[in-house]
């Protein structure tokens, strides 16, 4: 195991996001404990987990020779894209999946991290999701900067999700998109996890993408027709390519990132057929053979293309529309014995 960090869930309740955290870990090659007190203990399977729930108490979590690393959208935080962990060996801590990181940990915590958001509605990941993409960046790429930009919203891409697997995942991974700030995800369903899948399934992916309050609009794209882009940009773990960093994942509309299930989809996906040409981008990680969930690569990709777009320079307001709206020469007259005009000076004088 990586002695740099560990990560530890704090006051988990849901044993599934436990399970997934501790995929999270593996990913990175970092132990993964937990802090219970909210019966995370009594949920735990060790057969679905794959081994027994390994705790921390309160002491030793809280020992000030182990600095505590707090991710949390809370007062103060920093981004977690370009802060560097502390010395030593510290925990990196995620919270309660509804209340947070606890205050005592906030309190002792010797860096507070947030993952930048610009959602509408959703403005948090799952917790799998959001220790993934800390740990990516505390981790497995430290040093990044987070980037300045006049227009970040410009050069979005537009993102393709590509034969996701299961149900939640796909879920998660819509929550993801949502919480950075796509209002559009095109979905290719080809195992039927989205639409036309019976009501309890449907019903757990829709609460897994926060569907409630999530703005997103998700536009079925079937394996069967192809979608036209001047650039396709396809990154996950198993792809032969560069790093994920140094390919440039923005590029506006006219560019598709693809991000495929590939537990789900296999090696003999026909990329031209969503355009040409094709480029593609590797998940690089620290540690070999690890799990392979599809919302948390999906959530280090979307991050990564967060942090490329950057964030408006300080003091730059967004800019005004050109034009204010004119109702007078939208609107058309319509000669009708039964209507009575009325101009746009008597409609001002209301």
């Amino acid at each position: 195991m990586d002695s740099r960090a560990r990560l530890v869930g704090d006051g988990l309740e849901n044993p599934a996001n436990a399970y997934a955290l501790r995929d999270a870990a593996a990913m990175f090659g970092v132990p993964c404990l937990f802090r219970d007190g909210r019966g995370l203990a009594g949920r735990w399977s060790a057969e679905r987990a794959g081994g027994p729930l390994d705790m921390i108490d309160n002491t030793e979590l809280l020992d000030p020779s182990t600095p505590l690393v707090a991710v949390e959208n809370a007062p103060g935080a920093t981004s977690v894209f370009g802060t560097a962990l502390p010395a030593g060996r510290p925990s990196v801590v995620v919270g309660n999946e509804r209340l947070g990181v606890r205050p005592d940990v906030l309190r002792s915590a010797a860096r507070c991290v947030q993952i930048p958001m610009a959602g509408r509605g959703v403005n948090t990941l799952n917790v799998a999701s959001a220790a993934a993409v800390a740990l990516h960046y505390l981790v497995a790429a430290s040093g990044r900067r987070t980037v300045r930009g006049a227009r970040p919203e410009s050069r979005r891409p537009a993102v393709l999700l590509l034969g996701p697997g299961d149900h939640v995942e796909a879920g998660s991974t819509l929550r993801s998109a949502a919480a950075f700030g796509w209002q559009t995800v095109g979905l290719d369903d080809r195992a039927k996890v989205w639409w036309g899948t019976p009501r309890p399934v449907r019903t757990e992916a829709r609460a897994a993408a926060r569907s409630s309050r999530n703005p997103l609009r998700v536009v079925p794209m079937p394996a069967e027709r192809p979608v036209p882009a001047r650039r396709v940009v396809v990154a996950g773990l198993r792809v032969a390519g560069p790093p994920l960093h140094r390919v440039d994942l923005t590029g506006g509309p006219e560019t598709l990132l693809v991000i495929p299930d590939e537990e789900a989809t296999g090696p003999a996906e026909e990329w031209r057929r969503l355009g040409s040409p094709v480029e593609f981008a590797r998940l690089e990680l620290p540690a070999a053979d690890v799990p392979y969930r599809y919302r948390l690569v999906a959530a280090i990709v979307l991050a990564e293309v967060a942090r490329q777009l950057g964030s408006r320079s300080p003091g730059r307001p967004a800019p005004a529309p050109r034009h204010r709206p004119r109702y007078d020469s939208a609107l058309a007259l319509v000669d009708s014995p039964d209507a009575e005009l009325v101009s746009v000076a008597e409609l001002e004088s209301y």
